[in-house]
């Protein structure tokens, strides 16, 4: 049984007067453990798919199910619960919280699971130990670079081992060799069971590490990857 599945999924909105079509019909289905990357232009409709996903934005038309639940159906409030539960996010917008330090950051989507502060910690900082941030753990968000918040951000989705990862050009702020280290990261996390969905610019990032590519273009996905 599919993880995901998206059947004729459309996502209109209106801009300057204008209506914009976002995503045209788009069908996909994306198994437990599967690594997707979606390739495309800015503006193809990458990124608002995988917001679709996320259940961060709803569809216009159509119709969105992963692990059995329609999202559309979901009043806000269960939206929430299923992000918390289901969706690790990693977006090109860190949304780090500047009054908490980096191992809180990275801790809390286990604070909405419940999890003790003891335990917490202890999970956080593994996590920032593997993407080479131990030493920086309780620094603010301020006190860090750039490509050190994306590191704390994709900790963060990962600590609490969500069985879908949303990741928008995951590397897109990290030098070569840390790169490599946050890939290693996601192909471990795909390993385990995790199925990753990958937006990137980048065709050979996507042809060294997902599974499918699929190519967007005006909304649709291109003949070639249907």
């Amino acid at each position: 049984m599919a993880l995901v599945e998206a059947n004729q999924v459309w996502r209109e909105y209106r801009l300057g007067g204008e209506l914009v079509q976002a995503l045209r019909g788009v069908d996909l289905a994306i198994d437990p453990g599967e690594f997707v990357a979606l390739l495309g232009r800015s503006g193809s409709g990458k990124s608002t798919l995988l917001n679709l996903l996320g259940g961060l934005d709803r569809p216009s038309k159509g119709s969105i199910r992963v692990a059995g639940r329609e999202l559309a159906g979901l009043s806000s409030s269960e939206l929430s619960l299923y992000r918390r539960a289901t969706v690790g996010f990693i977006f090109q917008s860190f949304n780090l919280v500047p009054s908490l330090r980096a191992w809180e950051n990275v801790a809390l989507p286990l604070v909405f699971q419940g999890v003790r502060r003891g335990v917490r910690r202890k999970r956080a900082l593994e996590l920032l130990e593997r993407v080479g941030l131990a030493r920086r753990a309780d620094h603010a968000p301020t006190q860090l670079s750039g490509g050190e918040q994306q590191r704390v951000a994709i900790a963060r989705a990962l600590v609490g081992s969500p069985p879908l990862l949303l990741c928008d050009e995951p590397t897109g702020n990290l030098d070569t060799s840390t790169s490599a280290q946050i890939m290693a990261l996601l192909n471990e996390a795909n390993t385990q069971g995790a199925a990753l969905v990958m937006v990137t610019h980048d065709p050979e990032l996507a042809r060294t590490h997902a599974r499918r590519t699929l190519r967007m273009a005006d909304g649709q996905f291109a003949p070639e990857a249907a």
